[in-house]
């Protein structure tokens, strides 16, 4: 592969991580600020409860994936 298609690549990666990271960042957020407002609503079963912090922990998993993904796209000599 060419230097130049290489870093063509390589930008159109570094492109989709950072776009993605970003609808990530902000379900995270809803998610939390959600979980925080139906702990305190006593008419919400612990199951809703469970589902929504399932929810937050797929979503951080995702978080570290990306990272990892970005520490190897970071490691890719251009």
């Amino acid at each position: 592969m060419s230097d130049d298609v290489l870093k063509d690549v390589t930008a159109e990666e570094r492109k989709f991580l950072h776009d993605i990271s970003n609808h990530i960042v902000v379900a995270h957020g809803m998610a939390t600020f959600a979980l925080r407002a139906i702990k305190d609503n006593p008419n919400v079963g612990e199951k809703e409860v469970e589902r929504l912090e399932k929810s937050i922990d797929a979503i951080n998993r995702m978080t570290d994936l990306l990272r990892e993904r970005r520490s190897v796209l970071h490691g890719a000599k251009v």
